[in-house]
């Protein structure tokens, strides 16, 4: 376990405060004309994924965490356990929903994914940023509505809903942004 004093806290560091894992996104050491030296930092919680300001002396210490990130694949669900195989050893690793930070919703067979280890146990899975899917279903569109909506919803083969343009049609590939659930642009497969 190696110690971080305030000042020396960077962008990318994981440490852990109050017994969570935190990831550093973000830190700027201040030295104002009378006073203490400080550190304001933006972190990252890893279980949850919220964000937290926090500001720290620069005397201050913090313990470095083993995480660990393991590149994996999306097999099956099994009621509330999602399985995956590691890429590397093909290994299975169960993960909990509560650990899936939403990205279920974008998750097929063999979908790509990060799944982060604190203390060898499963503490969140990540994708892309931007993935494709096929349109399964789209709503029907009214004709000459375009005044009142310009985009209408469509079901993804993963089941989940996106707002897309009038021109999308079933079997049509686009690119979604899963920090937001956007649709990005359509694919052109070849």
């Amino acid at each position: 376990m190696t110690a971080y004093s305030g000042n020396s806290l960077k962008s990318g560091i994981k440490i852990l405060i109050d017994n969570d894992p935190y990831e550093i996104q973000y830190s700027e050491f201040i030295k104002p004309g009378k006073g203490q030296a400080f550190v304001r930092i933006k972190l990252k919680q890893l279980i949850t994924g919220k964000l937290l300001n926090r500001t720290v002396k620069a005397t201050d210490i913090f313990y470095s965490i083993d995480i660990k990130e393991i590149h994996a694949v999306y097999l099956y669900t099994n009621k509330s356990i999602w399985v995956f195989m590691n890429k590397e050893n093909f290994e299975h690793i169960e993960v909990l929903y509560k650990f899936l930070n939403g990205v279920d919703k974008w998750l097929i067979n063999t979908s790509k994914c990060k799944i982060t280890l604190w203390n060898n146990s499963p503490i969140a899975v990540n994708i892309n940023n931007f993935i494709h899917l096929r349109v399964n279903n789209t709503d029907i569109e009214v004709q000459g509505d375009t005044i009142n909506s310009s985009n209408k919803l469509v079901t993804v083969e993963t089941g989940a809903i996106v707002r897309v343009p009038l021109f999308v049609k079933k079997d049509d590939v686009i690119k979604i942004d899963t920090r937001n659930g956007k649709y990005i642009s359509r694919v052109f497969c070849s």
